[in-house]
């Protein structure tokens, strides 16, 4: 009978700190684009969605090479990198509307919760969707 391989709690641990690690790096770039383009005049809706694109461009090598390890060839990665970008940003773009709009947070406020919520949603898709890999089999001893 052939088991499934399940990382100990420890290597899970790593794993989301390395993912912390990676997605900082791409918030703050993501947060310095923001920040600069509102500085220039841009829509804080604008910024954010062109700020996350930046972030998401930095955040796949990292997250690919770094947090995952993953041996996914990038042909079959990135694709299923940027569909999930896509679900993120999308869902950054909407929660941010909402509470930077009707809920009336200010902008920075509005893009700290949202890039809460973001992550949260990222990195459960990057561990299931995007770079997943299947589980070596074990022989039965």
């Amino acid at each position: 009978m052939a088991h499934t391989y399940a990382p100990s709690v420890f290597a899970r641990a790593a794993r989301a700190a390395r993912f912390a690690a990676a997605g900082i790096a791409a918030t703050l770039l993501h947060w310095a684009c923001m920040a600069a383009l509102i500085a220039v005049g841009s829509d804080a809706r604008l910024a954010t969605a062109l700020g996350a694109l930046a972030g998401a461009a930095l955040n796949y090598p990292l997250q690919h090479r770094h947090t995952f390890s993953s041996t996914r060839a990038h042909g079959s990665a990135l694709p299923r990198y940027l569909a999930a970008c896509a679900v993120g940003w999308l869902a950054n773009l909407l929660l941010f509307a909402l509470l930077h709009g009707p809920v009336a947070l200010a902008a920075p406020t509005a893009q700290a919760l949202t890039t809460v919520a973001v992550a949260a949603l990222n990195y459960l898709l990057y561990a299931r969707m995007v770079f997943h890999e299947p589980a070596p089999a074990q022989a039965a001893g």
